[in-house]
């Protein structure tokens, strides 16, 4: 017995008590899919509306590039990923679901708190508080989901949740564009408690009630009992359920570093491209094509809607697929496909002088992302036991947030500011940062597969 096996775990209250083998009810686990993928829906949404309203929020705030960069990237991922790898430790110890309704609860009440910001300092931590409980929300979700779903519907599951983010980015766009043109036409608009508003401060306090509504939701959810990557097996009992310490996590990784690594910066960096168009996108077509948000809200709202839908489903639904037919590095071959066709897409996309090609490369741009990423909690499924699947997933989080919201948006910015010499010629920047991170992550995921196919081995 190894020193992974051997460390027990207390049995966490409201836990299911399933037999071996025997998985939730379908009904059970879809309901719970339904509630988390609600949740990373209104997360995306909350994420991302503050580049939608960059003009405004800049303009009345009076904040260059590089403090937007802070507000709209460092602020959100440095706590994001800062809380995230405790949150994934709790995770793995205590009850999921009651870690996601104080995850919602939080990040709802920062927005609103964004709503009324008088200063960059408060604009900043009210970002902080919006990282900080969405932080919560990954960990819990991706360990539910292994817990709900077994390995050959997985994939599908993993895709369904992570259409959260496709869907609240549409919603965002067109919501956001919507609420904004509406809140424009006049200077302020009263809500009750909060006052009058200028219209940005509008949307934003707009979109945070529902959170609150949302974070009751999340306690109707089930604690399914713990199982093994392996064969599924329920790890219900007290006595045999098991936990490990950070330092068996860290045992772990250094175990499997190789294929840890390439899990964690191979998806990482192929998402740049995608992240970059979160938080720069807006600012893009507006400095490049002249289209303000209530023109970018239908365009973006359906590039975000179709094509990630399509590109979610092709890549789990091939992966499934491989995986069905025993080929253990399904994961990464899905990853390294569709990032290799990525590459020249996220070079020209932020280039080209024509809106019309630009919107129809960025939807290709998307598709090929989802198609890439979208199944990416498959690994940590497969690869890692479940007692530190929690921390896993929140380390893989922890850097992709670090290089897409942090790194990246500060490396725009003085691209942008400093080596171009000027914000209209953010498409250059824009371009480096994604075709850069596509070709990285390919290489990355090709020179896994094998790894992949080691460590994997005992999970069919």
């Amino acid at each position: 017995m190894t020193q992974l096996e051997a460390v027990p775990i207390p049995y966490v209250a409201g836990e299911s008590r399933e037999d071996a083998g025997q998985w939730p009810a379908p009904r059970t686990a879809n309901w719970a899919l339904g509630v988390l993928f609600l949740a990373y829906v209104v997360a995306f949404i909350d994420r991302t509306i503050l580049a939608i309203l960059i003009r405004p929020v800049t303009a009345e705030m009076d904040l260059s590039d590089m403090q937007f960069a802070l507000v709209g990237g460092v602020a959100f991922s440095l706590f994001y990923v800062t809380a995230g790898l405790p949150i994934g430790w709790l995770v793995d110890r205590y009850s999921r679901r009651l870690i996601v309704f104080v995850g919602v609860a939080v990040w709802s009440l920062s927005t609103l708190s964004t709503a009324l910001a008088q200063s960059f300092g408060w604009l900043f931590l009210s970002r902080v508080g919006v990282g900080i409980g969405e932080a919560a929300l990954a960990p819990a979700a991706y360990s539910l989901i292994a817990d709900y779903f077994p390995p050959d519907r997985r994939g599908r599951a993993v895709a369904i949740y992570t259409l959260g983010v496709s869907i609240g980015a549409c919603i965002a766009y067109l919501v956001g564009g919507q609420l904004i043109g509406f809140a424009s036409r006049a200077d302020s608009l009263h809500l009750p408690l909060l006052g009058a508003l200028s219209p940005w401060r509008f949307v934003f306090a707009v979109l945070g009630i529902p959170g609150l509504l949302l974070a009751l939701l999340t306690l109707t959810l089930r604690e399914p009992a713990r199982r093994d990557a392996a064969c599924g097996r329920a790890r219900a009992s007290e006595a045999g359920t098991e936990k490990a310490g950070f330092g068996a996590f860290v045992a772990f990784v250094r175990q499997h570093k190789g294929v840890s690594a390439t899990y964690i910066l191979g998806y990482s960096f192929i998402n740049l491209p995608f992240a970059g168009f979160m938080l720069w996108g807006p600012a893009l077509f507006q400095r490049s094509h002249g289209l303000g948000p209530a023109q970018l809200s239908f365009p973006l709202a359906l590039i975000f809607l179709v094509p990630t839908l399509a590109g979610q489903w092709l890549g789990a639904a091939l992966t499934d697929r491989l995986q069905g037919q025993g080929q253990r590095d399904a994961p990464f071959v899905t990853g390294a496909l569709a990032s290799a066709l990525l590459v020249p897409v996220a070079i020209a996309m932020p280039l080209v002088g024509s809106a019309t090609l630009a919107f129809i490369l960025l939807a290709v741009l998307v598709f090929l992302v989802c198609a890439s990423v979208g199944h990416h909690a498959v690994v940590a499924a497969n690869v890692a036991p479940n007692r530190l699947r929690g921390l896993y997933i929140a380390s893989f989080f922890f850097v992709q947030n670090i290089l897409g919201q942090a790194i990246i948006a500060l490396v725009t910015a003085f691209l942008t500011d400093r080596v171009f010499g000027g914000p209209i010629f953010l498409g250059r920047s824009m371009a480096i940062v994604g075709g850069c991170g596509a070709a990285l992550g390919c290489g990355l995921l090709l020179r896994g597969r094998s790894m992949l196919r080691r460590v994997s081995s005992d999970t069919f």
